[in-house]
């Protein structure tokens, strides 16, 4: 496979383990559109500060289920939260900071968008094991502690997916942390809270555990970690590269306590 530094900047390039890849944000105005395209092709409505290039927020139709972009936490991450009353505290959230590829974000938008659409945002049927399969076929490694915590880790042992054992009546809380480099410094991270449905936990482990390259050009990958990185040049239509461009849905109008907004 050729090295890193025989490209060019901008260059085409399929690279794996994607979780190595970075966030693939080439064009900052569409990296909400892909993230959410999911779920504003369900008819969610995206909304966009007048002083703003992208959109922050994402809401379904009922407003109870919000994705938002985090341009000002400290991590500059994305966070999702279903919520039971809109005037209550979230039911439950999901977040990830900002180095997350946004592959892994999107699969987990879809399976949000489809878990909504079946009115399954509150249901924890869906076995534990279905988080953690992905993992374990893909030859993670597993533990076990003495409190039952699980930690499964990438065969380079470069990312981890920890369950923190919780009472049975509740799932596990779930967290990813890719660290990459000697000084044990997170890359990135994802934060599951307990009432996360199992099955939209798994969408995210099944893209983590995935093996399949994903497209980047050769600039935007993280120089430091070209040594683990594999690389090769990416076909003219290497697949994902238009998948950002969603057409724009139609912005309900604003709530009581909301601020003026513009559409994507």
């Amino acid at each position: 496979m050729p090295d890193l530094d025989s490209f060019g900047p901008d260059d085409p390039v399929l690279v794996s383990p994607r979780y190595l890849a970075g966030p693939r944000l080439e064009q900052r105005p569409l990296a909400a559109a892909m993230v959410w395209s999911s779920l504003t092709k369900a008819g969610w409505a995206t909304y966009t500060p007048d002083n703003q290039r992208e959109p922050f927020l994402c809401a379904s139709p009922c407003q109870l289920v919000r994705a938002a972009r985090m341009p000002n936490a400290t991590d500059g991450g994305w966070k999702t939260a279903v919520y039971e009353d809109a005037l209550a505290a979230p039911w439950w959230t999901a977040s990830w900071s900002a180095e997350t590829p946004a592959e892994l974000i999107a699969d987990f938008h879809r399976a949000l968008a489809e878990a909504h659409s079946l009115g399954a945002l509150h249901s924890l049927t869906s076995p534990a094991a279905a988080v953690y399969l992905p993992l374990l076929n893909a030859s993670w490694s597993h533990m076990v502690d003495e409190r039952g915590n699980q930690t499964f880790t990438s065969p380079d042992r470069l990312a981890t997916v920890t369950g923190q054992r919780r009472p049975s009546h509740v799932s596990d809380v779930w967290s990813m942390n890719v660290a990459p480099d000697t000084t044990g410094r997170c890359r990135w991270s994802a934060r599951f809270s307990k009432q996360v449905p199992n099955s939209l936990v798994a969408a995210f482990t099944t893209s983590l555990a995935d093996t399949t390259s994903v497209y980047r050009a050769a600039g935007q990958l993280p120089k430091e970690l070209g040594s683990y990185l594999v690389t090769e040049p990416a076909p003219p239509c290497a697949p994902g590269r238009s998948e950002a461009a969603s057409p724009a849905p139609v912005r309900p109008p604003a709530g009581p306590g909301q601020s003026a907004a513009r559409r994507l």
